[in-house]
């Protein structure tokens, strides 16, 4: 065996070891891989128990216990997220990680309705898990988010606000969208900081 393989092997062995052992960049990863990554983090760290199963790359107009799929969505009648071709495709518009934010989004209303949280108020309701999904992803032990990860996730909050305020299905304003998000992994740095979210 001569140096240059000895190299190699010792190369390759030292990847596989950092791959192993070193939490992943959002930007660094497919749809599948960040979905697959962020659905297994938030479930760790996920105290309500919720639990829900995701399936994506869902096609809108795909039947669900709730209806048909419009978009991503938490469906509360079989506990099921569902992340729509039309949803990853708009999100790495802006990049990877803004897909991440999707499903922390969906899977955060989940949690609300496993905790039985008043979700009389759209708006409110849509705020707080937007702050849920911050949170979730700042303290998700598998995946780690940088400056330009973050940047990406507010572009694509503030792509998913709205002025619609006469609409009963009103989400929120883009920059309250956006300031709920960075909220939410401002509040995932302090000790007990989910209750920032109530």
């Amino acid at each position: 065996m001569n140096l240059k393989k000895i190299i190699t092997y010792v190369c390759v062995a030292a990847m596989v070891t950092l791959a192993i052992y070193t939490p992943v960049l959002a930007s660094r990863l497919g749809p599948k891989a960040v979905l697959e990554a962020v659905h297994a983090g938030i479930r760790e760290i996920d105290g309500s128990r919720a639990n829900p199963p995701m399936k994506w790359n869902v096609r809108n107009g795909t039947a669900s216990a709730c209806g048909p799929v419009g978009g991503s969505m938490y469906c509360p009648r079989n506990n099921t997220i569902y992340i729509t071709q039309q949803h990853i495709k708009m999100a790495y518009q802006y990049g990877d990680a803004a897909l991440a934010y999707i499903l922390s989004h969906e899977y955060a209303h989940a949690v609300q309705t496993k905790s039985r949280l008043d979700m009389s108020n759209i708006t409110r309701v849509e705020l707080q898990a937007d702050c849920l999904a911050g949170f979730f992803m700042g303290t998700m032990p598998n995946v780690e988010f940088d400056a330009e990860d973050i940047q990406q996730i507010a572009s694509q909050a503030t792509a998913l606000g709205d002025l619609e305020f006469n609409n009963d299905q009103h989400h929120g304003t883009p920059e309250e969208r956006k300031s709920a998000v960075l909220k939410g992994f401002q509040a995932s740095t302090v000790k007990n900081g989910i209750r920032a979210c109530r």
